[in-house]
Order: C-alpha cells, then sequence, then structure tokens
C-alpha cells in the first residue's frame, strides 16, 4: 500500500508544526499535526493535541493500518474531550455572568471528573445541596436549562440531517436516466 497523502510529511504545509500551551504550567510545546500526545518538559503534565490533524482516521476503514490502533484510541479520545469542552461551553452560556459562584462550581466539577463521558459526576452536584442550598438550586435550574438547550441542539441537528438526505434523495432521483419513448411504448 503505498503511503497515504495525509500523513507524508513532505505533503504538509507550514502549519502542520505548531506550539500549544501546557493547561497546568502555560508552558509552549511543540507539536506535529499527527501527535496525538506530548509531555510537557516543564510540569511533566500529559498534554493532548486539540489539533491533531489526522480527521481521515475518524472515518478511513484503514485507519487503524494507517496510523495504528494506539493513534486511532487517541483521536477517539480527543473527540471525547472536545465534545466535553464544548458541553461545558453550552452549560456556562446557560449562567448569567454575574452568578460567579455557580459558574466557579462548575468549573470545578469539570476540572474534578476524570472521565470523558459526561460533562461531570452529577453526584458531585448533590453534595453542594447540604452546605449551600440556594447555589444548589441555582446550578441545578442552570443544569437543567443546559440539559434542555443539548436537546434541542441535538434535535436541530437530527432535523438538519434529515433535510441533507432527503435533498440527496430528491437529486438522486433527478439524476436517474429517463426511459427512452421507444421503451415506455413497448412496455
Amino acid at each position: 500500500m503505498s503511503k497515504c497523502p495525509g500523513q507524508d510529511t513532505q505533503m504538509w504545509g507550514h502549519d502542520a508544526i505548531f506550539d500549544v500551551e501546557c493547561p497546568k504550567c502555560h508552558n509552549l510545546i511543540e507539536f506535529f499535526k499527527d501527535e496525538v500526545r506530548r509531555r510537557c518538559k516543564s510540569c511533566g503534565e500529559v498534554v493532548f493535541n486539540d489539533r491533531m490533524d489526522l480527521g481521515c482516521a475518524k472515518w478511513c476503514p484503514s485507519a487503524t493500518s494507517c496510523v495504528g490502533p494506539d493513534a486511532v484510541k487517541a483521536i477517539e479520545l480527543s473527540e471525547a474531550r472536545k465534545a466535553r469542552r464544548e458541553d461545558l461551553r453550552l452549560l456556562l452560556d446557560q449562567v448569567p455572568e454575574s452568578q460567579t459562584e455557580v459558574r466557579a462550581l462548575f468549573k470545578t466539577l469539570f476540572s474534578e471528573y476524570r472521565g470523558e463521558d459526561r460533562v461531570f459526576d452529577t453526584n458531585r452536584l448533590y453534595t453542594v445541596q447540604e452546605r449551600d442550598p440556594e447555589l444548589f438550586e441555582r446550578a441545578t435550574a442552570a443544569f437543567q436549562a443546559f440539559l434542555r438547550a443539548k436537546q434541542a441542539l441535538a434535535s436541530r441537528e437530527a432535523q438538519a440531517r434529515a433535510r441533507t438526505e432527503e435533498m440527496l434523495r430528491h437529486d438522486q432521483r433527478r439524476k436517474k436516466p429517463q426511459a427512452s419513448p421507444e421503451h415506455r411504448e413497448g412496455a
């Protein structure tokens, strides 16, 4: 098999090498576009490359043999982390800037949760209820607004996919060759 053009470093542009800031110590770490993660030389933190450009590995059936199973797993992990950060952004959008305590609570819960499957452990939110019921109420209301916003977003995306699929079906029907008059008369 010839080398995938996306992985051929001779085909890379000037933007294939860039710096990523360590989230822990803010040291700059140099990445190549196909590197999944690197350890920060300053603090030892494992830093993932959010700008990793192996988009084809998300859908290509040869991804495992091309970039390796570890890279495919790392890509999936990177996508899960991006989705989780996007969820935090959407959640914080539901909280007015003036509610600094609620915003800080969500950021803390987000950073404490080590999983990638959700924005934070909702059980930890309930621990706030005992020490600050008013904060719990405001945070719960914001979290419920986030869940509604996320559901509405998923619904809009599903509708857009359905419209696109319908347009493609319609376009394919228009492109089908019409039977010639001789074939229609003989039928």
